[in-house]
């Protein structure tokens, strides 16, 4: 049941960002608080929820800065 409503959040989370053609840092921001949220409700470590954020943030930095585009406007 908790890994259902889990999967269920963190698809929702990633389903909204995922209707974006172009994603911004405050839509990014917005869908990492929705899967670290659900994360920390279903008793997850928040060392481990802290370090999936943070590694999704630099990733997104790296992609962005990859394909010359601002730190504002990533494209998925």
């Amino acid at each position: 049941m908790v890994l259902a409503d889990l999967g269920r959040k963190i698809r929702n989370a990633i389903g909204k960002l995922g209707q974006s053609t172009v994603i911004n840092e405050e839509e990014l921001d917005l869908m990492l608080k929705e899967v670290c949220t659900a994360l920390i409700e279903s008793d997850v470590h928040i060392r481990l929820v802290k370090q999936l954020k943070d590694n999704v943030k630099k990733m997104a930095v790296k992609r962005s800065r990859s394909e010359n585009l601002s730190r504002k406007s990533l494209k998925i």
